[in-house]
């Protein structure tokens, strides 16, 4: 197989992160080449993490896997995952490198390209195991999934096809997929037929400050860094139609690049995952908190949850579940649900199942609608399987405003309704409700002891 070669090594260091996070190879390949390889390695036993993506000789974007793989291919029928295939052109392609962390002392790095004028090529296909029926009709219902899952794609251990099947094994009526910084995913799953669950596309847009989610069939550059690139990101995925979702703003884990929001006077979110499933309980609660914050400035952002699902590493699909009350119970219906702050967030697929309906002037109001302040009859229905039960037997159910906590029932069977005439102060500003295990329940500064159930978007009040 005739091939050419050409290697690149060099040293990053810290200073060269400084000017810019990323650094560009260039390779110019001759005509009548169909295949690409690239391969690389930088030093990881220095705590050294750099990422590695392709543009093609127009300055399309063709892949992204951050510093998951060693060994990448494009060729014109197929890529490894988090590549697109497609037409090789000639002319001057880029390798950009991304900076992730770069050690004091420096990081060291090789990359070598083979391009082929033939190779044979690798088949990713593989076959869902869905059955041959559709979904049942659940349009005007709570439908329940996970807005925040990774594939092969990117960092993820699991297929798509294998993410589906465990998906249907949980019972979820949706999921969606969010690779980091590609969209070879959305090529896949516009090939998948399983009529059984909804698969949603999406990306999480992975800057190093800083990680949004977004759904939809869009790619959208991920190099940004000050606030204005941020703002104008947000101004990009809203002139699309699209929702911006913060993904874990409070994350203080040094080995999750970018995962702790470093502009949080930033605005223009649709929704925030105050919730998401590796994240600590107590860093969740501040990013509660924050959004309890945001909600009483007068924003209206609805509050979503994500597994961050990767496969193998303790984390669970659907822990915690998002779910959104739909009248059209399609991609469009979803997202339209998660604008009109139709959600909440429960621990497990299975639950606690929270709803909340307020009564007033003949008129019925739920999650997600505007009130007016004055008398009102608030309804609170809470499911909670027998095992959730017996595991947390001290379960609270909190209704809160802006204000204060004003309302704390304690839950003890599986079926349980609150009912309440209350007074609505229109300087309370919304309702919301959480379900959760507290230190004291009538406070809501973070406590490592608190464990959170369920959480629903607000009713706000005019």
């Amino acid at each position: 197989m005739e091939y050419f070669i050409e290697e690149f090594n060099g040293v990053l260091y810290p200073r060269d992160k400084e000017l810019s996070d990323y650094r560009y190879i260039y390779f110019n390949l001759p005509k009548g080449y169909s295949y690409i390889e690239i391969e690389y390695s930088f030093e990881k036993e220095k705590g050294c993490i750099i990422d590695i993506g392709v543009f093609d000789p127009q300055n399309i974007f063709r892949g992204w896997s951050g510093s998951s793989k060693q060994k990448i291919y494009i060729s014109e029928i197929s890529a490894t995952p988090g590549y697109i295939a497609g037409e090789i052109n000639s002319g001057t392609w880029s390798i950009i490198l991304g900076l992730a962390k770069i050690v004091d002392s420096g990081c060291r790095y090789r990359v070598v390209v083979k391009a082929y004028r033939y190779r044979e090529e690798v088949s990713n296909n593989q076959k869902c195991l869905c059955k041959e029926r559709s979904r049942y009709n659940i349009n005007g219902k709570w439908v329940k999934g996970d807005l925040h899952i990774h594939t092969i794609h990117s960092d993820g251990k699991d297929s798509l096809c294998e993410v589906v099947n465990k998906a249907l094994n949980l019972g979820l009526d949706y999921i969606a997929i969010t690779d980091h910084n590609t969209i070879s995913q959305l090529h896949e799953i516009n090939t998948l037929s399983c009529s059984e669950i909804l698969v949603i596309p999406g990306i999480e847009i992975s800057t190093y400050y800083g990680h949004i989610n977004t759904w939809g069939m869009k790619w959208f550059d991920f190099r940004r860094k000050s606030f204005d690139d941020f703002k104008n990101l947000v101004n990009e995925i809203s002139q699309e139609g699209l929702i911006v979702s913060l993904n874990h703003p409070f994350n203080f884990d040094e080995n999750c690049i970018g995962c702790d929001f470093r502009y949080k006077d930033l605005r223009g979110f649709n929704s925030i995952e105050v919730w998401n499933g590796p994240t600590p309980t107590s860093w969740n609660m501040y990013a509660v908190i924050w959004w309890h914050k945001l909600l009483g400035e007068g924003l209206t952002i609805p509050v979503v949850g994500g597994s961050d699902y990767h496969g193998g590493d303790g984390v669970e699909l659907a822990t915690p579940t998002t779910w959104i009350y739909t009248n059209n119970f399609s991609v469009e219906g979803i997202l339209q649900g998660i604008k009109e702050g139709k959600t909440f967030v429960s621990k497990y697929p299975s639950g606690p199942i929270l709803d909340i309906k307020i009564y007033q002037n003949g008129e019925q109001y739920a999650i997600g609608d505007r009130i007016k302040g004055g008398k009102a009859r608030i309804v609170l229905d809470v499911e909670i399987d027998n095992n959730t039960l017996s595991r947390y037997g001290d379960a609270i159910l909190r209704l809160i405003s802006y204000n204060d906590i004003f309302k704390v029932f304690s839950i003890k069977e599986k079926l349980t309704r609150f009912e309440e005439i209350i007074n609505i102060d229109s300087r309370s500003k919304f309702i919301r409700a959480e379900i959760g295990c507290y230190k004291d329940p009538y406070s809501l500064e973070p406590n490592n002891v608190d464990e959170l159930l369920a959480l629903s978007s607000p009713i706000y009040i005019s």
